[in-house]
């Protein structure tokens, strides 16, 4: 049976060990669980979806819905949405798909449900290639030998993992935008006539009122996305500075006397790409000479937890169909 080493657990190497035929794959997780951007912070009795927010009821992925219910990890909700706060838009019900216990029990029911040995808190940082077989290195230990290695991660990440084995000098790179993310428990409610929205001020892109999906606690909690243009502006703000900045304007916005009981950010550096692999190039994912190495992401495919599933469910069809039939 072929070895395959898949790098990283997020949602598209997750997608493509689902979508794969049985073969002998073990992850590598550099963080301590899989998911990588979707992910919840909870702290006492809040919780936040400070990663991914939703994944949108009429994604299109044929079949994902069904997998997802199957392993019990999502729910159906209906929200009250507005699409430009700044210029009163319509409040409208949107129905969304959220983690059943937070966003990041998708990818842990995913991956528990695969059943395939993973080496988490490990970082990957060098390959090695001996006698037509490749190995990983991560710091003094090496892994191996393996048949194929699958890289989901940032571009610029894989590339440099990769680069010794893929010429890239015709691929040019994939530029992402950063995005800071705060996390604010306010003392009572704000009176948003709305739980999610965007562009709430020049500076505010997207917030999401955390109550209505997590339903256990009883201040309120919202997540607040800074616009791209901004975050590059202000990149190495102080995270105090950017929470009590971000907090005022959810007061003022609001008319609200609230005070905050809680308060977090995270800067997200590969939040998500300008343009995808397939938009620049019309490929859905890199691959060596050999075939034998392959490189890809929701960058590939576009910024949503839709695309990274899809991206992940490409290979796996090429990938089945064109290499391990040779």
């Amino acid at each position: 049976m072929k070895k395959i080493a898949v790098i990283g657990t997020g949602l598209s190497a997750l997608s493509l060990a689902y979508h794969l035929p049985t073969l002998d794959i073990t992850f590598f997780e550099k963080s301590w669980r899989p998911g990588g951007r979707i992910s919840t912070r909870k702290h006492n009795q809040y919780a936040f979806d400070h990663g991914a927010h939703y994944l949108k009821l009429d994604h299109g992925i044929i079949g994902l819905n069904e997998y997802l219910n199957k392993i019990d990890a999502i729910k159906v909700l209906k929200g009250q949405f507005c699409s430009n706060i700044l210029q009163k838009s319509f409040i409208e019900d949107k129905e969304i798909i959220v983690g059943k216990e937070g966003n990041e029990s998708i990818p842990l029911k995913i991956h528990k449900a695969l059943h395939y040995p993973t080496y988490f808190s490990t970082q990957i940082t060098n390959i090695e290639s001996l006698n037509n077989e490749y190995y990983l290195i991560a710091g003094n230990e090496k892994f191996g030998p393996f048949d194929y290695i699958f890289c989901s991660m940032p571009f610029e990440q894989s590339k440099t993992l990769l680069e010794e084995y893929i010429d890239y000098s015709d691929m040019p790179d994939i530029e992402f935008d950063a995005i800071w993310t705060i996390m604010v428990a306010f003392d009572k409610r704000l009176g948003v006539p709305f739980q999610f929205g965007y562009h709430l001020t020049p500076e505010i892109s997207f917030l999401m009122n955390q109550n209505f999906k997590h339903e256990f606690f009883n201040e309120e909690c919202w997540v607040i996305n800074m616009r791209a243009e901004w975050t590059k502006e202000y990149y190495n703000i102080e995270n105090y500075v950017l929470e009590d900045y971000v907090i005022n304007k959810m007061k003022q916005s609001f008319q609200s006397n609230a005070d905050a009981v809680f308060k977090k950010s995270h800067r997200w550096r590969y939040s998500y790409a300008k343009k995808s692999l397939r938009d620049i190039k019309s490929k859905r994912y890199i691959e060596s000479i050999d075939r034998r190495l392959y490189s890809f992401g929701d960058w590939c495919e576009g910024p949503s937890m839709q695309d990274a599933w899809l991206s992940g469910k490409k290979l796996a069809q090429d990938f089945t169909e064109n290499s391990l039939k040779q």
